[in-house]
């Protein structure tokens, strides 16, 4: 009579007793463990410390508060905690002007749309003005105002296509400490103010006359 030993029953390695296949067992040496934690360690380290400058792009690094660098573009290396960084946009900017108000030199009131163009050429210097855009707005109605002031009426009706030929440079002259080249100033449309009075007057008998 036949008997079955213990041994004869016993599964072969890395097959569970049940017939179900189970993966056998790696052991992780502690120099394994210390290399993987080092790796993880260096990838978060380089994810907090390193920054992508895109080409179209500068980084103003400041470190402490003091001694601004001029960084990019590629990668570029900062401390949080330590540096404080400013990404500033090369690419062109638009400016507008809508509704403004100004006089001409004959004394009629006006209101005109303009825009311009201008770009980030000093971005160090960019980076000092707390709102350099509104800046340059400002700056552009003033001198929108002053070549207004310098024209009568009948002048202005070539505006929107001749424009003000010298108006970007001069712009560029005063904004040109924050950082922003101007290199082209547009007048959109120019409207006449009507006085209130003398739209009352010529409803009146007297006008019609």
């Amino acid at each position: 009579m036949r008997q079955d030993s213990t041994a004869s029953r016993i599964a072969p390695t890395g097959i569970d007793p049940t017939g179900i296949g189970t993966a056998p067992h790696i052991p992780v040496t502690a120099t394994q463990a210390v290399a993987l934690a080092t790796a993880l360690g260096l990838l978060l380290l380089a994810c907090c410390f390193v920054r992508t400058v895109d080409p179209d792009e500068r980084m103003v690094v400041t470190r402490g508060g003091r001694g601004s660098r001029l960084r990019g573009p590629g990668v570029v290396a900062v401390v949080p905690g330590l540096d404080r960084w400013v990404r500033v946009p090369l690419t062109v900017r638009w400016f507008e002007i809508a509704w403004l108000d100004a006089t001409t030199r004959d004394a009629v009131r006006v209101v005109l749309t303009a825009a311009a163009t201008g770009t980030v050429r000093d971005p160090l210097r960019y980076v000092t003005v707390s709102r350099p855009d509104p800046a340059v707005e400002w700056v552009l109605e003033a001198e929108l105002r002053r070549c207004v002031a310098e024209r009568d009426l009948a002048e202005l009706a070539t505006l929107p296509v001749t424009g003000f030929p010298d108006l970007a440079a001069t712009v560029s002259g005063r904004t040109a400490t924050w950082g922003i080249e101007i290199s082209d100033v547009q007048v959109g449309r120019i409207d006449v103010r009507v006085d209130p009075g003398l739209v009352r007057w010529a409803n009146t008998p007297a006008a019609r006359r």
